[in-house]
């Protein structure tokens, strides 16, 4: 294979991996698998840096506590897109 032949099965980078949210999916009511993983690996770095502002004291903890509760049930809900029937 050529450098610069191309394979459809490839997946095409993108730059804003893994910084992606449902906004950012192709198509926004049939994601692909690989959309659904990058985002649920953005809300959990976005989970992450909420938790270290609520250490830092950056926002107050009953603030940060319902950000936090609100990213993860968006998690929960976008993981529970892998085990849907496609």
């Amino acid at each position: 294979m050529m450098v610069n032949e191309r394979d459809d099965k490839l997946i095409d980078f993108d730059p804003k991996y893994p910084y992606i949210l449902p906004e950012d999916w192709k198509e926004k009511n049939s994601p692909s698998v690989y959309e659904i993983l990058a985002t649920t690996n953005t809300l959990k770095r976005i989970y992450a840096d909420k938790v270290i502002e609520i250490e830092e004291g950056a926002i107050s903890n009953k603030l940060g506590e319902e950000e936090l509760r609100n990213i993860a049930t968006n998690y929960q809900t976008i993981k529970s897109l892998l085990f849907q029937s496609r």
